[in-house]
């Protein structure tokens, strides 16, 4: 009998020793530093990263890491869980920028957004003609990346393929994680000259964005955030917020 209570405690012990580990592994990393950086390429491949994101925000399960060269500044994140990936996928991945060094808004890049008629059309087929992974069928549905308070750049959708510097990419890896990568250049956030301050930097998951026209009316689900178009163009919100993680830091100088 004794023997058996000695087995059952140590096993007791190990058990609670690994759950312990695992907590502390899944409790959120907020950077310190911000590395220098000139291999990166806008991919989605983010082996050049290292093997895993070194920051984490436990709220979305979101794996993230921020770098800089002397022109650009970089950003990847990676989440694994099923339901945050379907919310990536449908509302975009945001990366803002505070120049400023305030959490408070600034330079935006939101992306993926699928095309609303894709979307529907991609619904409306039959089993059989549905990618065998419907999330690669959503990537298809994307035209554009949005941005919002860029130097030069009107605030909106812009092309994939743009001449603005801003890049944005997202794949799904091997370990069927969604990995999002993007950049955008200092002159866009208006950083050339303001390199030693401090920066604020916002990581997310988008909310739920609502399409709205005129004085407001509901069109959808799907958009691209409460930016605005001009004129009489609809509107976009993210009606249920998500505060995302914020890291104020100055940005990396060459080694």
């Amino acid at each position: 009998m004794g023997f058996q209570k000695t087995n059952l405690l140590i096993c007791t012990c190990l058990l609670l020793s690994f759950c312990s580990v695992y907590a502390q592994k899944k409790k959120s990393i907020v950077p310190t530093t911000i590395d220098f950086r000139s291999d990166i390429q806008i991919d989605g491949d983010l082996s050049e990263w290292g093997d895993s994101l070194r920051n984490y925000y436990e709220k979305q399960d979101l794996q993230y890491e921020i770098a800089n060269d002397e022109k650009q500044i970089y950003v990847a994140m990676r989440v694994k869980d099923g339901s945050w990936q379907t919310q990536a996928l449908h509302q975009g991945f945001s990366f803002l920028v505070n120049k400023e060094g305030k959490k408070k808004e600034g330079a935006s890049i939101i992306f993926p957004i699928p095309d609303r008629e894709s979307l529907r059309s991609l619904a409306s087929k039959d089993k059989d003609e549905k990618p065998a992974d419907i999330r690669e069928g959503i990537l298809k549905a994307v035209r554009a990346i949005f941005i919002v308070g860029m130097a030069d750049v009107v605030d909106g959708p812009i092309s994939l393929e743009n001449n603005y510097g801003i890049k944005a990419t997202v794949k799904i890896d091997s370990s069927d994680a969604v990995c999002y990568e993007a950049v955008i250049p200092f002159e866009r956030i208006g950083l050339e000259q303001e390199r030693d301050k401090e920066v604020a930097f916002n990581i997310k998951i988008n909310g739920i964005i609502m399409r709205t026209v005129g004085g407001g009316q509901p069109m959808g689900r799907y958009g691209y955030g409460g930016y605005g178009y001009y004129g009489t163009q609809p509107s976009r919100k993210e009606t249920q917020q998500e505060p995302g993680t914020w890291i104020i830091l100055p940005l990396a100088k060459p080694k």
